[in-house]
């Protein structure tokens, strides 16, 4: 009998490692779809698992259920309809297949100790990223700067997470993945189980790697959301209150990493882009973002900017009608990248639509799939939230590392909702997209394990 544990290890270890890795260097983007042939697999495996202990939902995880079939099987009908069989595997492949590793995890493919065993191969994999990187760092950055000049030259540092070294790499996935480290650790120092000395190397390095992939946006709201991890609640009863000392320390510390973060950044743009030295480095900083809010941005190649997306979906997107508004015109309609099948609206427009998440869910999926699939990351995060209802003296080392996981995963939830109206990363990219859909599913575990503990404690 295969175990489902060994199998999401294979399949983590694939799509943050091997698939990056071999696209980077031998530039063969098949190997992409291996992330989607093992979710499918996935699925397979769930309807063939036998159970050998009572399995329910409760009323919030059908809901959720309910929210997901409807998402999937709306967004699968209405691009077989538009586009027929080819377009609608390319995009499922593309956008949503992955999102199964959330609906298998609600259903019960892996068990809160394979869920623990599977959250230490991810600082397994963090680790894995400093050699890579310094390769790329001493080796490949010198090639393409010396291809396309200096303002290139941070693009290609990105780790296991792949993509073009000479063209472009993951890098907000590489950012992303440092953030979900940040945040574990963190949560694991305030649940007592992980040392100060520790939690500050593991967030000093994960911020370091975020500033060699120069990822802006991870860089910003890293502070937001390691302020949440500490303050939202724990299953674990009587968490000590943090008295305002610790509190200052805390954001002292995050504080003190972003403006140095800040800074570099800055020094890296006043040389690649000769930027006035008279400007002071938040400035340089802040410049850097204006395109970002820009209504009427528009890059050379043809790419919206990711404001002036919003302004143009209200102004277009009923090019064929109502229906088409609501429902969308199919996945992978605004996906110019697609060899297999490129985006058709693309080409009616003559600009590149897929510059962001939400431009492509409104256009692909229509308001209604954006809302549904809205409401569904929205509603796993709302009822995964923890209420204390465990004691810690009941709880063993393990069990507690296991607990403290939970506020993380739920802020990498939000973080993956943050990037959808400024990256395009939660919707073509399969590493961003298994970190995204890991943490919810493995989140749902969580809060099934900690609520059958209490109701076990009662008895």
């Amino acid at each position: 009998m295969l175990n489902n544990g060994l199998y999401m290890q294979v399949f983590l270890w694939m799509t943050l490692v091997v698939c990056g890795m071999v696209q980077y260097f031998t530039g063969i983007g098949a190997i992409l779809w291996l992330p989607f042939l093992l979710a499918i697999v996935m699925l397979l495996l769930m309807l063939l698992q036998t159970r050998y202990s009572p399995f329910f939902l409760d009323h919030q995880e059908r809901i959720i259920m309910v929210i997901f079939i409807a998402l999937f099987v709306m967004s699968t009908l209405s691009t077989l309809l538009q586009s027929g069989l080819v377009v609608t595997i390319v995009g499922l492949k593309n956008e949503l297949a992955i999102g199964l590793v959330l609906f298998c995890l609600l259903l019960g493919f892996c068990r809160e100790s394979q869920i623990y065993r599977l959250t230490q191969s991810l600082y397994w994999i963090f680790y894995a990223q400093f050699p890579v990187m310094l390769y790329q760092l001493l080796v490949v950055v010198p090639q393409r700067v010396a291809i396309k000049g200096e303002f290139e030259m941070w693009d290609s540092v990105v780790g296991t997470f792949g993509g073009d070294p000479m063209g472009g790499g993951n890098t907000a996935a590489l950012g992303l993945f440092c953030l979900l480290i940040m945040l574990l650790k963190v949560s694991e120092y305030k649940h007592g189980v992980a040392s100060k000395f520790s939690t500050a190397l593991h967030v000093t390095a994960a911020f370091a790697l975020c500033v060699l992939g120069e990822v802006k946006f991870v860089i910003l709201i890293a502070p937001m959301l390691l302020a949440f991890v500490w303050f939202v609640p724990s299953f674990m009863r009587g968490m000590k209150r943090y008295n305002a000392q610790m509190v200052l320390m805390m954001l002292g510390g995050i504080i003190a990493l972003l403006f140095v973060a800040i800074m570099l950044l800055a020094a890296s743009y006043e040389s690649a882009l000769d930027a006035d030295a008279s400007k002071g480095s938040l400035t340089i900083f802040l410049d850097s973002l204006e395109y970002i809010f820009d209504p009427n941005y528009i890059m050379d190649n043809g790419e919206l900017g990711r404001m002036t997306t919003i302004f143009f979906w209200l102004n277009n997107s009923d090019l064929y009608g109502i229906p088409n508004l609501l429902f969308g015109y199919g996945l992978n309609t605004t996906n110019h990248g697609s060899a297999v099948a490129p985006g058709f609206l693309n080409e009616v427009f003559n600009v590149l639509l897929d510059s962001t998440s939400l431009s492509m869910m409104l256009w692909e999926i229509g308001l209604i799939g954006t809302c549904l699939y809205l409401l569904l990351i929205g509603l796993v995060i709302w009822v995964s939230i923890p209420k204390p209802v465990l004691d810690a003296q009941q709880l063993d080392w393990a069990d507690k590392r296991l607990v403290a996981y939970q506020p993380a995963y739920l802020a990498f939830g939000l973080a993956g909702l943050m990037s959808i109206p400024y990256s395009q990363v939660l919707m073509l990219v399969p590493m961003m997209q298994f970190m995204f859909f890991f943490s919810l599913g493995a989140a749902l575990v969580i809060r099934k394990s900690a609520l059958a503990a209490r109701e076990f404690s009662y008895e």
